[in-house]
């Protein structure tokens, strides 16, 4: 669990974290020892509209012509400095374009994203996420290519969870979980993609029936440890819209799914990616529910080991065609 705000003796647990703004805060739960975030101002944020923000930095001027990818400050940010800074991260210059439609150049330029916004947030907050949500099913609410990062005053719950494992990892004399993990995986049954640079992998805890895993086999703990555009970038750049197009034939539409980029400027951490498809069949959704969101206990709907031999098939089909 997240860690206990610190306190002078005897005081009580403060519940907001210093710096909170007139319209968003952090507030932490002492019942699960983690922190909630709090912005109603993102309750009157655009939902779908017919004139894209993004496409208007173009025609606007708000980015140099002939700009292919860029940020830009989120208009409708759910924190503010010093507690948080919200980004948003424009995929392509084409508005009818998705993840899986983007070429390899194009990833690679994403990636150059990802690193530039970690390297500007990461010196003066304890966490970047960095995220891409698609699918109206499950929140997106504008349909140009783009993703999210947010850098957070606080360590999120699944991070500060992930690191805990790695500590008592190492201090077992077991060095790092992950490194661990993706040797395990190479000859197992739940693998998708063995590549010189990233092995991808259904975990045998999976929540999702097509989640997977996406860790480098060379240790780093940040995407600035990854190189920005030798052969790690161009490995990334050519599994991650290959693994959306195989949801999409499992889908047999686009099926709605999140990328989350994990990563901490702690050395012993492993940066790695975490594709959580949400679809679970043809035209069916597995969606956080019942036990999920009551007692955070989930459900799986199916085996990794079958869903890893699907997608492996479905990606082999692919590349032939």
């Amino acid at each position: 669990m997240a860690r206990e705000p610190e306190r002078p003796e005897g005081a009580a647990v403060p519940d907001v974290a210093e710096g909170e703004s007139r319209d968003s805060r952090l507030v932490w739960n002492p019942f699960l020892g983690e922190w909630t975030g709090l912005a109603p101002g993102r309750m009157s944020r655009r939902e779908l509209t017919t004139e894209c923000p993004f496409c208007a930095d173009l025609t606007s001027g708000r980015v140099p012509p002939g700009t292919r990818a860029w940020v830009r400050p989120n208009d409708f940010p759910a924190f503010r400095p010093p507690v948080g800074e919200c980004l948003i991260l424009i995929y392509s210059d084409q508005h009818d374009r998705t993840f899986a439609d983007l070429a390899v150049a194009d990833v690679v330029r994403v990636i150059g994203l990802w690193r530039q916004v970690y390297r500007d947030l990461a010196p003066k907050y304890a966490a970047v996420m960095s995220w891409e949500t698609s699918g109206a099913a499950i929140g997106q609410t504008q349909f140009h290519p783009h993703g999210q990062t947010y850098g957070l005053s606080i360590m999120p719950d699944t991070l500060v969870r992930e690191l805990a494992y790695v500590e008592q990892s190492q201090a077992a004399g077991r060095g790092c979980p992950f490194c661990a993990e993706l040797r395990a995986e190479l000859d197992g049954p739940r693998l998708v993609h063995a590549g010189a640079h990233w092995v991808g992998f259904v975990p045998a805890y999976a929540r999702y029936p097509y989640q997977v895993r996406l860790t480098p086999r060379r240790h780093t703990s940040a995407m600035d440890g990854v190189d920005g555009e030798g052969e790690e970038a161009v490995e990334l750049a050519g599994i991650l819209p290959r693994l959306v197009r195989a949801y999409n034939a499992a889908f047999q539409a686009p099926m709605p799914y999140m990328l989350a980029l994990h990563q901490l400027g702690d050395a012993r951490f492993h940066v790695h990616f975490e594709l959580l498809p949400v679809g679970r069949a043809p035209g069916k959704l597995k969606l956080a529910a019942s036990s999920e969101m009551a007692w955070d206990f989930w459900v799986n709907d199916s085996l990794p080991e079958a869903k890893a031999a699907e997608l492996r098939d479905l990606l082999a089909k692919e590349r032939a065609e």
